[in-house]
């Protein structure tokens, strides 16, 4: 029986209690209540675990936004016959090049097969990004979920890439980042005389780079036997998973990180005008936490200038949750809490990509990730002695430009010299 029709049974269990006692002209007895009660509390688990499985139905057709149409290549525009979404991982098996060599080899390959399956472009940033959380405010917030029979919420974990804006670019171009801004307006009142200086307009100051977005390639790629190549239903699985882990990491490195030299785009730490703000190490844990408060001033003094989230490592999160007051109990929720992880009310976004003892916040909407081409992945074993080893080289590409607009509204912190 499904988990619907389970909560109906119980629905028409506790009804007809109600009815019995109605039609006998008397109130519920205690063994009655106490059968509702209980009726009452599985029904209302059911119905929690019902929209958690819709959530996630929801979430896995939002990640399935269009397939390849029989006969064209990994055409990201179109959806399968039946009007569905298909994950990334089903569009490559459905891709013409894909589909003609599996024709060729409806067994697979044996050993010293070459194998060389054509470049399939099977979606845009947009489509492999599908499943971030919209954002319903300039502050991180995500939708919550009731964790059933606790009267708490559970939110599902942030990352960078949740929070930074999102778009196309049909090329290269030019911009003007905003490095700084001294905003000096004022009310001016009437001039009593040709000298007089308060009567004066304001001019704000506005300092400016002129920055280059480009796009560079995002790549990776990973080793798959020939069978698993051929076992196309499997294989189309574990892309969707490794896909995802591996272009995600690059990602989200360059943007933090980029050196902006050598094929790299310049990330946010080695960009001109992002904010700096330094504390004693001598100060432990609770100079860290002291730092971000001033940090978000930094933000918040900023004209619009809202703190999105919170950037740091899982080193500094796991010290954080660990702080204690002076009668040894934790701050915040402590060990046994589940509700969402804040720092001074923003959310922590934990990376590896961030050193410990390190942190990055502000208005993650001024960093952009740009799609150009979308994402397309290749299969071949003319790679080493794959060929030798019955093994493919699989590479997934994604060509994007990363763009900083204000990058005065993000703040840096770390220990001072």
């Amino acid at each position: 029986m499904g988990l619907k029709a389970q909560l109906a049974a119980l629905v028409s269990e506790m009804q007809s209690i109600v009815d019995t006692a109605k039609a006998a002209g008397r109130d519920l007895d205690a063994d009655e209540a106490k059968s509702i009660e209980a009726k009452a509390a599985e029904a209302g688990e059911l119905r929690d675990r019902i929209a958690r499985i819709e959530a996630g139905e929801k979430s896995l057709a939002e990640l399935s936004k269009v397939v390849t149409e029989p006969g064209k290549t990994g055409d990201a525009e179109h959806g399968d016959e039946d009007g569905t979404e298909v994950p990334l991982g089903e569009r490559f098996m459905k891709s013409a090049p894909y589909q003609a060599w599996k024709k060729e080899n409806p067994s697979g390959v044996g050993q010293g097969t070459p194998i060389q399956i054509g470049t399939v472009r099977i979606g845009s940033l947009k489509d492999f990004d599908a499943n971030r959380k919209a954002l319903t405010s300039p502050i991180a917030n995500i939708q919550p979920i009731r964790v059933p029979t606790v009267d708490q919420v559970q939110r599902p974990t942030l990352s960078l890439l949740d929070v930074v804006s999102r778009g196309t670019a049909a090329g290269n171009f030019e911009y003007v980042q905003v490095t700084s801004v001294t905003r000096n307006a004022k009310i001016v009142p009437e001039a009593t005389s040709a000298t007089d200086n308060a009567a004066l307009k304001p001019v704000s100051d506005l300092t400016t780079t002129l920055a280059d977005a480009k796009a560079y390639t995002y790549a990776d790629g990973y080793d798959v036997t020939n069978q698993l190549l051929a076992d196309a239903p499997a294989f189309a699985s574990y892309m969707d998973n490794e896909l995802r882990y591996s272009l995600d990491s690059v990602i989200e490195d360059t943007l933090l990180n980029g050196s902006g030299t050598n094929g790299v785009p310049k990330g946010i730490l080695n960009t001109t005008g992002v904010q700096e703000q330094e504390y004693a190490t001598a100060d432990g844990p609770m100079g860290f936490v002291k730092a971000v408060r001033r940090a978000i001033t930094k933000v918040t003094q900023l004209q619009g200038g809202t703190v999105a989230a919170i950037l740091l490592n899982p080193e500094d999160d796991e010290n954080i949750d660990l702080l204690q007051d002076a009668n040894e109990r934790f701050y915040g929720q402590g060990p046994f809490g589940t509700g969402p992880q804040t720092l001074w009310g923003r959310p922590r976004i934990l990376s590896e990509a961030i050193e410990p003892g390190e942190f990055l916040l502000g208005d993650f909407r001024q960093v952009a990730l740009l799609d150009r081409e979308g994402l397309s992945v290749q299969a071949f074993n003319q790679h080493k002695d794959y060929a030798q080893r019955n093994m493919t080289y699989v590479r997934a590409e994604l060509r994007a430009m990363q763009v900083i607009w204000k990058p005065a509204y993000l703040v840096h912190g770390g220990p001072a010299a």
